[in-house]
Protein backbone atom coordinates (compact mmCIF):
# COMPACT_ATOMS: atom_id res chain seq x y z
CA UNK A 1 0.00 0.00 0.00
CA UNK A 2 1.84 3.25 -0.78
CA UNK A 3 0.69 6.77 0.82
CA UNK A 4 1.03 10.44 -1.21
CA UNK A 5 1.94 12.98 0.50
CA UNK A 6 2.29 16.56 -0.32
CA UNK A 7 5.28 18.17 -1.60
CA UNK A 8 6.72 21.31 -2.17
CA UNK A 9 5.79 23.75 -4.93
CA UNK A 10 6.61 22.96 -8.06
CA UNK A 11 8.19 19.52 -6.77
CA UNK A 12 6.73 16.41 -7.88
CA UNK A 13 4.70 14.14 -4.79
CA UNK A 14 6.77 11.82 -2.92
CA UNK A 15 5.56 8.50 -2.55
CA UNK A 16 5.54 6.57 1.03
CA UNK A 17 6.18 2.91 0.49
CA UNK A 18 4.52 1.01 3.45
CA UNK A 19 4.85 -2.82 3.34
CA UNK A 20 1.44 -4.54 2.51
CA UNK A 21 -0.39 -6.28 4.63
CA UNK A 22 -0.20 -9.61 4.01
CA UNK A 23 3.36 -9.99 4.13
CA UNK A 24 3.69 -10.29 7.99
CA UNK A 25 5.34 -8.64 10.75
CA UNK A 26 8.60 -10.96 10.04
CA UNK A 27 9.95 -10.12 7.23
CA UNK A 28 13.72 -10.78 6.78
CA UNK A 29 15.84 -8.08 5.54
CA UNK A 30 16.51 -9.41 2.19
CA UNK A 31 12.11 -9.45 2.02
CA UNK A 32 12.47 -6.21 2.84
CA UNK A 33 14.55 -5.08 0.75
CA UNK A 34 13.02 -6.87 -2.29
CA UNK A 35 9.78 -5.79 -1.82
CA UNK A 36 11.06 -2.33 -1.95
CA UNK A 37 12.80 -2.51 -5.09
CA UNK A 38 9.56 -3.85 -6.25
CA UNK A 39 7.36 -1.10 -5.18
CA UNK A 40 9.98 1.63 -6.75
CA UNK A 41 9.63 -0.07 -10.14
CA UNK A 42 6.47 -0.26 -10.44
CA UNK A 43 4.78 1.88 -13.33
CA UNK A 44 2.73 4.96 -12.09
CA UNK A 45 -0.59 4.94 -13.74
CA UNK A 46 -1.27 6.93 -16.77
CA UNK A 47 -4.82 8.97 -16.90
CA UNK A 48 -6.57 7.71 -19.47
CA UNK A 49 -6.55 9.67 -22.95
CA UNK A 50 -9.97 12.02 -23.07
CA UNK A 51 -11.43 11.40 -26.90
CA UNK A 52 -11.34 14.48 -28.67
CA UNK A 53 -14.75 14.76 -31.53
CA UNK A 54 -13.50 13.67 -35.44
CA UNK A 55 -14.31 16.79 -37.79
CA UNK A 56 -16.35 15.68 -40.92
CA UNK A 57 -14.07 14.49 -44.16
CA UNK A 58 -14.08 17.31 -46.89
CA UNK A 59 -14.65 15.70 -49.75
CA UNK A 60 -13.57 17.56 -53.01
CA UNK A 61 -16.36 18.46 -55.35
CA UNK A 62 -14.52 16.92 -58.40
CA UNK A 63 -14.26 13.54 -56.43
CA UNK A 64 -17.80 13.38 -55.27
CA UNK A 65 -18.84 14.05 -58.90
CA UNK A 66 -16.56 11.16 -60.20
CA UNK A 67 -18.38 8.90 -57.48
CA UNK A 68 -21.95 10.27 -57.97
CA UNK A 69 -21.15 9.18 -61.64
CA UNK A 70 -19.07 6.21 -61.57
CA UNK A 71 -21.16 2.90 -60.52
CA UNK A 72 -20.92 1.50 -57.70
CA UNK A 73 -18.04 -0.90 -57.00
CA UNK A 74 -16.34 0.71 -59.79
CA UNK A 75 -12.97 2.66 -59.53
CA UNK A 76 -11.07 5.29 -61.51
CA UNK A 77 -8.81 2.46 -63.07
CA UNK A 78 -11.87 0.40 -63.94
CA UNK A 79 -13.54 3.48 -65.97
CA UNK A 80 -10.05 4.27 -67.88
CA UNK A 81 -10.02 0.36 -68.94
CA UNK A 82 -13.15 0.45 -70.34
CA UNK A 83 -13.74 0.96 -74.12
CA UNK A 84 -14.90 3.76 -75.21
CA UNK A 85 -18.72 3.88 -76.72
CA UNK A 86 -18.95 4.47 -80.12
CA UNK A 87 -20.52 7.86 -81.45
CA UNK A 88 -24.19 7.75 -81.42
CA UNK A 89 -25.47 9.35 -85.39
CA UNK A 90 -28.46 11.94 -84.91
CA UNK A 91 -31.66 10.81 -86.28
CA UNK A 92 -32.47 10.73 -89.72
CA UNK A 93 -35.39 12.88 -89.21
CA UNK A 94 -33.43 15.71 -88.51
CA UNK A 95 -32.07 18.20 -90.66
CA UNK A 96 -28.84 19.61 -91.55
CA UNK A 97 -29.12 22.39 -89.16
CA UNK A 98 -29.51 20.75 -86.24
CA UNK A 99 -26.99 18.31 -86.73
CA UNK A 100 -24.62 20.85 -85.48
CA UNK A 101 -26.37 20.73 -81.74
CA UNK A 102 -26.24 16.56 -81.71
CA UNK A 103 -22.87 16.58 -79.66
CA UNK A 104 -23.10 19.12 -77.34
CA UNK A 105 -25.93 16.76 -76.09
CA UNK A 106 -25.32 14.10 -73.25
CA UNK A 107 -25.37 10.99 -74.55
CA UNK A 108 -28.09 9.30 -72.59
CA UNK A 109 -30.00 12.40 -73.64
CA UNK A 110 -29.28 11.09 -77.00
CA UNK A 111 -30.02 7.69 -76.97
CA UNK A 112 -33.53 8.65 -75.56
CA UNK A 113 -34.22 10.87 -78.70
CA UNK A 114 -32.80 8.38 -81.09
CA UNK A 115 -35.05 5.76 -79.73
CA UNK A 116 -38.04 7.82 -79.53
CA UNK A 117 -37.37 8.73 -83.44
CA UNK A 118 -37.47 5.04 -84.07
CA UNK A 119 -40.49 4.65 -82.76
CA UNK A 120 -42.14 7.86 -84.04
CA UNK A 121 -40.52 6.95 -87.65
CA UNK A 122 -42.31 2.93 -86.78
CA UNK A 123 -45.58 4.58 -86.08
CA UNK A 124 -45.21 6.84 -89.14
CA UNK A 125 -44.57 4.15 -91.84
CA UNK A 126 -47.60 1.38 -90.13
CA UNK A 127 -49.86 4.56 -90.89
CA UNK A 128 -48.48 4.71 -94.21
CA UNK A 129 -48.92 0.85 -94.67
CA UNK A 130 -52.10 0.67 -93.16
CA UNK A 131 -53.39 3.70 -95.58
CA UNK A 132 -52.20 2.36 -98.89
CA UNK A 133 -53.85 -0.96 -97.79
CA UNK A 134 -56.88 1.07 -97.38
CA UNK A 135 -56.72 2.81 -100.36
CA UNK A 136 -56.27 -0.63 -102.11
CA UNK A 137 -59.21 -2.20 -100.57
CA UNK A 138 -61.31 1.00 -101.82
CA UNK A 139 -59.88 0.55 -104.98
CA UNK A 140 -60.91 -2.93 -105.44
CA UNK A 141 -64.51 -1.98 -104.29
CA UNK A 142 -64.65 0.36 -107.04
CA UNK A 143 -63.52 -1.77 -109.62
CA UNK A 144 -65.63 -4.60 -108.50
CA UNK A 145 -68.23 -2.17 -108.15
CA UNK A 146 -67.45 0.03 -111.86
CA UNK A 147 -67.33 -3.86 -113.38
CA UNK A 148 -70.56 -4.79 -112.22
CA UNK A 149 -72.41 -1.60 -113.33
CA UNK A 150 -70.71 -1.78 -116.72
CA UNK A 151 -71.95 -5.43 -117.00
CA UNK A 152 -75.44 -4.56 -116.11
CA UNK A 153 -75.77 -1.53 -118.74
CA UNK A 154 -74.45 -3.72 -121.06
CA UNK A 155 -77.14 -6.39 -120.49
CA UNK A 156 -80.34 -3.24 -119.79
CA UNK A 157 -80.83 -3.29 -123.93
CA UNK A 158 -81.56 -7.08 -124.02
CA UNK A 159 -83.74 -6.70 -120.93
CA UNK A 160 -86.07 -3.75 -122.30
CA UNK A 161 -86.08 -5.29 -125.46
CA UNK A 162 -87.50 -8.79 -123.50
CA UNK A 163 -90.14 -6.31 -121.72
CA UNK A 164 -91.66 -4.71 -124.75
CA UNK A 165 -91.72 -8.00 -127.06
CA UNK A 166 -91.33 -11.46 -125.11
CA UNK A 167 -93.52 -10.33 -122.09
CA UNK A 168 -96.26 -12.22 -120.79
CA UNK A 169 -98.56 -9.79 -122.15
CA UNK A 170 -97.38 -10.48 -126.27
CA UNK A 171 -101.00 -10.54 -126.98
CA UNK A 172 -102.14 -7.21 -126.24
CA UNK A 173 -101.36 -4.38 -128.28
CA UNK A 174 -104.00 -1.62 -128.48
CA UNK A 175 -105.93 0.26 -125.84
CA UNK A 176 -108.78 -1.69 -127.10
CA UNK A 177 -106.70 -4.86 -125.82
CA UNK A 178 -106.34 -3.26 -122.46
CA UNK A 179 -110.19 -1.80 -121.77
CA UNK A 180 -110.87 -5.79 -122.73
CA UNK A 181 -108.10 -7.00 -120.21
CA UNK A 182 -109.31 -4.97 -117.07
CA UNK A 183 -113.12 -5.88 -117.73
CA UNK A 184 -112.71 -9.51 -118.68
CA UNK A 185 -109.53 -10.51 -116.43
CA UNK A 186 -109.03 -8.13 -113.31
CA UNK A 187 -106.51 -9.99 -111.64
CA UNK A 188 -104.17 -10.00 -115.04
CA UNK A 189 -104.41 -6.20 -115.53
CA UNK A 190 -102.99 -5.58 -112.32
CA UNK A 191 -99.99 -7.93 -113.64
CA UNK A 192 -100.32 -6.22 -116.35
CA UNK A 193 -99.81 -2.62 -115.12
CA UNK A 194 -97.21 -3.69 -112.79
CA UNK A 195 -95.35 -4.99 -115.81
CA UNK A 196 -95.93 -1.54 -117.24
CA UNK A 197 -94.10 0.22 -114.42
CA UNK A 198 -91.14 -2.15 -114.56
CA UNK A 199 -91.38 -1.58 -118.10
CA UNK A 200 -90.77 2.76 -117.63
CA UNK A 201 -88.42 2.12 -114.74
CA UNK A 202 -86.37 0.18 -117.00
CA UNK A 203 -86.73 2.85 -120.32
CA UNK A 204 -86.40 6.24 -117.47
CA UNK A 205 -82.76 3.74 -116.58
CA UNK A 206 -81.84 3.31 -119.79
CA UNK A 207 -82.02 6.89 -120.46
CA UNK A 208 -79.75 7.63 -117.24
CA UNK A 209 -77.49 5.52 -118.30
CA UNK A 210 -76.90 6.45 -122.16
CA UNK A 211 -76.90 10.49 -120.33
CA UNK A 212 -73.99 9.65 -117.89
CA UNK A 213 -72.06 7.49 -120.44
CA UNK A 214 -72.16 10.33 -122.76
CA UNK A 215 -71.08 13.06 -120.11
CA UNK A 216 -68.14 10.48 -119.15
CA UNK A 217 -67.41 10.13 -123.02
CA UNK A 218 -67.25 14.08 -123.26
CA UNK A 219 -65.15 14.22 -120.10
CA UNK A 220 -62.87 12.09 -121.56
CA UNK A 221 -62.62 14.31 -125.16
CA UNK A 222 -62.04 17.25 -123.14
CA UNK A 223 -59.20 16.34 -120.93
CA UNK A 224 -57.43 14.75 -124.32
CA UNK A 225 -58.08 17.71 -126.10
CA UNK A 226 -56.67 19.58 -123.31
CA UNK A 227 -53.23 17.00 -123.05
CA UNK A 228 -52.94 17.48 -126.83
CA UNK A 229 -53.24 21.17 -127.27
CA UNK A 230 -50.69 21.72 -124.48
CA UNK A 231 -48.08 19.07 -126.23
CA UNK A 232 -48.98 21.03 -129.61
CA UNK A 233 -47.90 24.63 -128.69
CA UNK A 234 -44.35 22.86 -127.97
CA UNK A 235 -44.33 21.73 -131.04
CA UNK A 236 -45.96 24.86 -133.03
CA UNK A 237 -45.16 27.92 -130.92
CA UNK A 238 -47.39 29.87 -132.89
CA UNK A 239 -50.71 27.97 -131.57
CA UNK A 240 -49.74 29.60 -128.25
CA UNK A 241 -51.59 32.73 -130.17
CA UNK A 242 -55.27 32.17 -130.20
CA UNK A 243 -55.94 34.35 -133.40
CA UNK A 244 -52.91 32.52 -135.03
CA UNK A 245 -54.37 28.91 -133.97
CA UNK A 246 -57.44 30.12 -135.64
CA UNK A 247 -55.50 31.26 -138.41
CA UNK A 248 -53.62 27.98 -139.05
CA UNK A 249 -57.03 25.84 -137.93
CA UNK A 250 -58.58 27.32 -140.92
CA UNK A 251 -55.89 27.18 -143.58
CA UNK A 252 -55.51 23.78 -142.42
CA UNK A 253 -58.79 22.94 -143.30
CA UNK A 254 -58.88 24.47 -146.65
CA UNK A 255 -55.45 21.94 -147.35
CA UNK A 256 -56.90 18.97 -146.35
CA UNK A 257 -60.29 19.75 -148.99
CA UNK A 258 -58.50 21.81 -151.55
CA UNK A 259 -55.29 19.39 -151.63
CA UNK A 260 -56.53 16.38 -150.13
CA UNK A 261 -59.95 16.33 -151.90
CA UNK A 262 -61.96 16.00 -148.35
CA UNK A 263 -65.26 16.50 -147.80
CA UNK A 264 -66.06 19.25 -144.73
CA UNK A 265 -69.11 16.82 -143.86
CA UNK A 266 -66.67 13.65 -143.66
CA UNK A 267 -64.10 15.45 -141.83
CA UNK A 268 -67.11 16.68 -139.21
CA UNK A 269 -67.90 12.88 -138.78
CA UNK A 270 -64.60 11.71 -138.07
CA UNK A 271 -63.80 14.59 -135.11
CA UNK A 272 -67.83 13.67 -134.14
CA UNK A 273 -66.06 9.20 -134.19
CA UNK A 274 -63.93 8.95 -131.06
CA UNK A 275 -61.44 6.90 -133.07
CA UNK A 276 -61.34 10.01 -135.54
CA UNK A 277 -61.05 12.48 -132.91
CA UNK A 278 -58.41 10.80 -131.34
CA UNK A 279 -56.86 10.89 -135.00
CA UNK A 280 -56.95 14.54 -135.77
CA UNK A 281 -56.75 16.05 -132.04
CA UNK A 282 -52.91 13.84 -132.01
CA UNK A 283 -50.64 16.82 -131.50
CA UNK A 284 -48.38 14.57 -134.04
CA UNK A 285 -50.69 14.46 -136.60
CA UNK A 286 -51.27 18.30 -136.36
CA UNK A 287 -47.87 18.85 -136.39
CA UNK A 288 -47.74 17.05 -139.95
CA UNK A 289 -50.67 19.27 -141.09
CA UNK A 290 -48.57 22.84 -139.81
CA UNK A 291 -45.79 21.45 -141.77
CA UNK A 292 -47.67 20.93 -144.84
CA UNK A 293 -48.91 24.69 -144.61
CA UNK A 294 -45.56 25.85 -144.32
CA UNK A 295 -44.46 23.36 -147.33
CA UNK A 296 -47.57 24.98 -149.38
CA UNK A 297 -46.14 28.29 -148.34
CA UNK A 298 -42.78 27.75 -149.89
CA UNK A 299 -44.22 26.62 -152.81
CA UNK A 300 -46.38 29.10 -153.84
CA UNK A 301 -43.59 32.08 -152.92
CA UNK A 302 -41.92 33.58 -155.62
CA UNK A 303 -38.46 32.01 -156.21
CA UNK A 304 -35.67 34.46 -155.92
CA UNK A 305 -33.09 34.87 -158.68
CA UNK A 306 -29.80 33.77 -157.77
CA UNK A 307 -26.92 36.22 -158.68
CA UNK A 308 -23.88 34.51 -160.94
CA UNK A 309 -20.49 34.57 -158.83
CA UNK A 310 -18.22 37.01 -161.53
CA UNK A 311 -15.22 38.18 -160.04
CA UNK A 312 -14.47 41.98 -159.62
CA UNK A 313 -14.30 43.97 -163.00
CA UNK A 314 -10.42 45.10 -162.91
CA UNK A 315 -9.32 47.74 -165.51
CA UNK A 316 -6.61 46.35 -168.14
CA UNK A 317 -3.30 46.04 -167.88
CA UNK A 318 -3.71 46.45 -163.89
CA UNK A 319 -1.67 43.47 -162.09
CA UNK A 320 -3.77 41.44 -159.85
CA UNK A 321 -2.58 41.34 -156.39
CA UNK A 322 -0.52 38.16 -154.87
CA UNK A 323 -3.12 35.82 -153.40
CA UNK A 324 -6.24 37.00 -155.37
CA UNK A 325 -6.67 33.53 -157.29
CA UNK A 326 -6.34 31.57 -154.11
CA UNK A 327 -9.06 33.50 -152.29
CA UNK A 328 -11.24 33.50 -154.79
CA UNK A 329 -11.01 30.02 -154.88
CA UNK A 330 -11.80 29.69 -151.49
CA UNK A 331 -14.57 32.00 -151.88
CA UNK A 332 -15.82 29.55 -154.87
CA UNK A 333 -15.46 26.39 -152.97
CA UNK A 334 -17.14 27.95 -149.71
CA UNK A 335 -20.35 28.87 -151.90
CA UNK A 336 -20.29 25.56 -153.25
CA UNK A 337 -19.94 23.69 -150.03
CA UNK A 338 -23.24 26.02 -148.55
CA UNK A 339 -25.03 24.87 -151.78
CA UNK A 340 -24.32 21.47 -151.87
CA UNK A 341 -22.35 19.83 -148.60
CA UNK A 342 -20.12 17.87 -150.62
CA UNK A 343 -17.30 16.26 -148.55
CA UNK A 344 -15.11 16.58 -151.71
CA UNK A 345 -15.43 20.42 -151.84
CA UNK A 346 -15.04 20.12 -148.15
CA UNK A 347 -11.45 18.86 -148.37
CA UNK A 348 -10.15 21.06 -151.40
CA UNK A 349 -11.61 24.04 -149.55
CA UNK A 350 -9.07 22.65 -146.88
CA UNK A 351 -6.36 22.23 -148.62
CA UNK A 352 -6.26 25.63 -149.96
CA UNK A 353 -7.12 27.39 -146.70
CA UNK A 354 -4.09 25.38 -145.47
CA UNK A 355 -1.75 26.45 -148.80
CA UNK A 356 -2.43 30.56 -148.01
CA UNK A 357 -1.69 29.95 -144.22
CA UNK A 358 1.72 28.60 -145.42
Amino acid sequence: MTDETGAPAGGEAIAVITPAADTGADLSISQAARALAQARHKPKEQPAPVEQPRAAPVEQPELAQANAESPQGTTSEDQANEPAKPAIDPPKSWTKDLHEHWASLDPVLQERIVARDREDQAAIKRAFNEAADQRKAIAAEREAAEKARKEYEAKLPTLMQTLQEAGPFGDIRSMADVEKLQQEDPFRFQAFQLHQWKLQAAQAEQTEVKSRQEQERQSKRAAYEAEQNAALIELVPEMADPKKANELRSRAVAMLVDDLGLKNDLLGRWMADDTGHEILSNAGIQKLIADGLKYRDIQSAPKAVAKPDLPPVQRPGTARPAGNAVSEQIQALTRKLDQTGDLKVAQQLRALQSRRRA
